[in-house]
């Protein structure tokens, strides 16, 4: 008769059997496990090499129900856990499953009431595809309930049971980081812009936002606020000649779940006795509509300028909006806009008042401030 039909048996009649003269007290190694409470946390891919994702489930009956000579209870069973990220049974595509690890039982001296809860984790790479079909499922080996609890296989069972089926999402991206001027040349105070694209899919929040020389350790604070697209970040320092030259890079702080990741970008800073010939700059600048209901938008469009000798475009320059109410002499700042490769840039808003906008491009170490023609906003 095989062991596992003995412990069946045992199990059933509650009767101790032996072999070669070993006293082994019945298990519920045979019975059916019971799994329940399956839970995957941070199922995202990672944006760096490889990280982890984290998972729990309770286990009935985890535990031996006789205590053991030591007067301990001993766990029931080695627990052994897989995850696969194609699970796609009957379409002929290969199942491509990894090892888990598996934070195993230990004996304990008050036998628990419920059940067990089981925890670990398994390894995610950057390169592996976000999806539907991802799942974990479990395994185990019984142990005697009496002496040390050592597994007797090196290799897990060949019956497994499901855990969780869950979706993975694609990972948190920092993309068309842009510094303005790039590289950065300090003559006296120098505006230095900032913009990227924040990817987001799904629970990330932007938490710090730094130009940092890591070197020496000295810093900029910049605000984590997005556009109102949530996604697009424009922001700028004002760097004074006392910053050390030398390699910078603007570093983006993301939670997302239990995570924190840092995206980075260099860029170098550095000083010049004699001042550089600075380009002029020039902005256009479009309404439409002029006339508008309250309560609806407007679109400000248009493109900026950069040159010595002949004009061409301002890659990635970060305007600033400003409005005038009319009947005021006071310009008041709207936001950050940024233009793109081709120089272009828009902005949707919603005015409250009549008045005039402009927008404005400001110095830098090689370029010249310039402002657009105003124009008027009627609001009926």
């Amino acid at each position: 008769m095989r062991k596992g039909l003995r412990l069946l048996i045992a199990g059933v009649s509650g009767a101790a059997l032996f072999a070669s003269g070993t006293a082994i007290t019945a298990s519920p190694a045979s019975a059916a496990l019971t799994v329940t409470n399956g839970v995957v946390n941070d199922t995202f891919i990672p944006p760096v090499t490889q990280d982890t994702m984290s998972f729990s489930f309770d286990l009935a009956s985890a535990y031996h129900q006789t205590k053991a000579p030591d007067n301990s209870y001993y766990p029931a069973y080695k627990i052994w856990a897989r995850v696969t990220p194609d699970y796609n049974p009957g379409t002929g595509v290969t199942v491509n499953w990894r090892a888990a690890t598996v934070t195993q039982l230990a004996k304990v001296t008050t036998l628990p009431t419920g059940p067990s809860k089981i925890s670990g984790s398994f390894t995610v790479q950057n390169n592996d595809k976000p999806g539907d079909r991802w799942r974990l499922q479990v395994s185990t080996e019984p142990f005697p309930v009496a002496g040390t609890p050592s597994p007797t296989a090196t290799t897990p069972p060949t019956e497994w049971t499901d855990v969780k089926t869950f979706t993975v999402t694609a990972a948190t991206r920092v993309t068309n980081v842009g510094i303005d001027p790039n590289p950065v040349v300090l003559k006296g105070a120098t505006d230095v812009g900032f913009s990227a694209t924040i990817e987001k899919f799904g629970g990330e929040t932007l938490k710090q936002v730094r130009a940092l020389h890591p070197s020496s350790g000295e810093y900029y604070s910049l605000g984590t606020s997005l556009e109102g697209d949530d996604k697009s970040y424009y922001n700028f320092v004002t760097m004074g000649t006392d910053a050390p030259a030398g390699d910078w890079q603007i570093k983006f702080t993301i939670t997302r779940g239990s995570k924190t990741y840092a995206f980075t970008k260099g860029f170098k800073v550095s000083k010049t006795a004699s001042a550089p010939t600075k380009a002029k700059s020039k902005i256009t600048m479009s309404i439409s509509p002029t006339k508008v209901k309250k309560g609806k938008s407007i679109k400000v469009y248009g493109k900026v300028y950069r040159g010595v000798k002949s004009w061409g475009v301002w890659k990635k320059k970060v305007l600033k909006l400003y409005f005038k109410k009319k009947g005021t002499k006071s310009w008041k700042f709207v936001g950050y806009v940024g233009a793109n490769n081709s120089g272009k840039y828009s902005k949707t808003i919603k005015p409250k008042y009549d008045g005039y906008y402009r927008m404005a491009a400001t110095a830098t170490s090689l370029t010249k401030s310039s402002y657009s023609p105003y124009k008027l906003v009627d609001v009926r």
